[in-house]
């Protein structure tokens, strides 16, 4: 990892600095151009041999040449378009919107379940009355025999 040098001092990463100096450091850095902060060219890192560094080069111009946005949206093709392309020739007519496929009936037929789930709330609440009501009852037998 590199080390950060800023406002005279070093740190090993960010969260090294202190919370006003890291904040300091990320606004600065959000306002530096963005050349300062563009990536360094493979050529900087990698030794290449004068071939491999021409075909790089001449690679990086074709890219750097054609823009993101080469077409418009409305002209790419849609994905079922090209599905039908890269179908062998007898499929490529065949219909494929999902709507002309049905669903199949089940095996067997839909039933209910034989264990039909329990009022929790009811029971946790008829358990906890008669907790209590047996505490006070102990502890009445409890004090009656004192």
């Amino acid at each position: 990892m590199s080390r950060i040098v800023f406002r005279g001092k070093t740190y090993n990463s960010v969260f090294e600095m202190p919370n006003d100096i890291r904040e300091a450091y990320q606004i600065e850095k959000r306002k530096r151009p963005a050349e300062t902060n563009a990536a360094k060219p493979l050529t900087d890192f990698v030794e290449m041999s004068d071939e491999i560094r021409e075909i790089y080069e001449r690679a990086l111009g074709n890219v750097e040449e054609k823009s993101a946005s080469s077409r418009p949206l409305s002209e790419l093709p849609k994905t079922e378009d090209i599905y039908r392309q890269s179908a062998p020739a007898h499929m490529r007519d065949l219909p494929s919107d999902e709507s002309v496929y049905r669903k199949s009936k089940p095996l067997a037929p839909p039933t209910h379940p034989a264990i039909e789930p329990e009022n929790d709330l009811r029971r946790l609440a008829l358990t906890l009355f008669v907790v209590i009501v047996l505490s006070a009852v102990a502890l009445f037998v409890m004090q009656t025999l004192n």
